[in-house]
């Protein structure tokens, strides 16, 4: 058979789709790849650099979380040295030079002791702008000429503060500062040790938001699973009075979001609490009941569908032969069905996994926290917002949703009901 060519407008269709489709995936990816790579930075502001390229290590201080400094600081802070060192040698000098004055009957001259001053501090400006990473550079060499000069007219009290202030334990050899383009693993480490940057007192139990999140996430997922198993094949496969209403009731409820509801059922969980504790406001289990009310509604539509595809000869066989409705369900029904259960379960995980608005309204207590309302701690405000913190444990809180696409991805991509009846 004769293949027929594209034209023009065939391929500008198809080149058109790929446009979007690649804007598509930027548009998902990009924000992605900009939270992992926050999670390793070590700035926590939310609109910081990627890699932070602006700052310089103060080595006298051991602790890695706390010896950064900035650039423009460091600059000042050397500054403001050969500052105070000139003012301590002007007070000497100025002494010695009106001692001399008196004697050779003339004026003191204290320009020409400022120039080695003036020196270095340009030399030490091109030496920080420069970003130099080790001593062998040659903006770092001309600084080192000229600190040298400078302090050669300094006493040796005078040199020895001089020293102190940009070499470690007075060891000529070893600068105190160091530029360095900083990556850390520290974020993640907080996930685990509950600390957070600068706030050494401050303990935030990560772990246990995530415990929580799973136990309230995997619970709704196996119940709502079970309902809805059980709900949908009654409904595909069954005839009773009302079954046409039920599923219009089913479709109007699943109409409005939960949301709408929030103050209800607040004040429905805060009744419920004095009968049965249990049940009541800051518990797991009032919070599961609520999520069970929102999901199944949604989930019977989408699996009763999926069971309208599967032909009744399968069952009305499997009856033939003396199998009953349960057992027809559970060994012939069932393993059929499996994708859609384990789109449903995925689903059920993940929306409640990340759902945070009913969530921090029922929960109020630190330790019964899921984790979307823990990390809110993290971005309350700009001033207060520590992004690379919140960035790192949002990562490590999506790994048990890996875990579970990558266990139920098979049964997902493949179709088990394509030639079940043979035609």
């Amino acid at each position: 058979m004769r293949k027929s060519k594209k034209t023009a407008g065939d391929i500008i269709k198809e080149i058109l789709s790929h446009i979007i489709l690649i804007c598509i995936a930027l548009i998902v990816l990009v924000p992605i790849f900009y939270l992992i790579s926050a999670g390793f930075r070590t700035n926590q502001a939310i609109y910081g650099p990627l890699i932070d390229t602006n700052s310089w290590v103060d080595e006298s201080i051991a602790v890695k979380s706390e010896n950064k400094i900035k650039q423009d600081v460091l600059l000042n802070r050397l500054m403001i040295l050969f500052d105070g060192v000139e003012a301590g040698k002007d007070a000497e000098q100025i002494k010695a030079d009106e001692e001399k004055s008196i004697a050779d009957k003339r004026k003191p001259n204290y320009e020409a002791s400022k120039n080695e001053v003036r020196v270095l501090k340009d030399r030490t400006k091109k030496w920080i702008l420069s970003k130099s990473k080790d001593d062998t550079t040659d903006a770092y060499k001309e600084f080192k000429t000229a600190y040298d000069a400078w302090t050669a007219t300094l006493s040796e009290d005078q040199k020895e503060l001089a020293d102190s202030q940009l070499f470690e334990d007075g060891d000529y050899s070893k600068l105190r500062y160091k530029y360095e383009i900083r990556t850390s693993f520290f974020n993640f480490k907080c996930f685990f040790t509950g600390a957070i940057p600068n706030a050494p007192n401050a303990k935030f139990p990560y772990l246990l938001w995530v415990w929580n999140s799973i136990i309230i996430s995997l619970s709704v997922a196996i119940i709502q699973l079970m309902v809805v198993a059980l709900a949908s094949y009654a409904i595909s496969r069954f005839r009773f009075k009302g079954k046409k209403a039920s599923l219009m009731v089913i479709l109007t409820v699943q109409v409005f979001p939960g949301t709408m509801a929030m103050v209800a059922l607040y004040l429905l969980l805060q009744y419920l609490g004095g009968l049965v504790p249990a049940l009541g406001i800051d518990r797991k289990i009032g919070l599961i009941l609520i999520y069970l009310g929102g999901g199944i509604p949604f989930n019977i539509w989408l699996v009763k569908g999926y069971f309208d595809t599967i032909p009744k000869a399968l069952e009305e066989s499997a009856m033939i032969d003396g199998a009953t409705y349960w057992q027809a369900f559970t060994t012939i029904i069932m393993p059929l069905v499996r994708p859609i259960l384990a789109v449903v379960t995925i689903l059920s995980f993940v929306g409640q996994y990340n759902e945070f608005v009913l969530a921090s309204v029922i929960l109020t207590s630190q330790s019964n926290f899921t984790l979307p309302v823990g990390l809110r701690f993290f971005m309350n405000a700009q001033q207060d917002a520590r992004f690379g913190v919140f960035a790192a444990c949002s990562i490590m809180g999506s790994l048990p949703i890996v875990i579970l696409w990558l266990a139920l991805q098979n049964q997902i991509i493949s179709g088990l009901t394509g030639g079940s009846v043979k035609g």
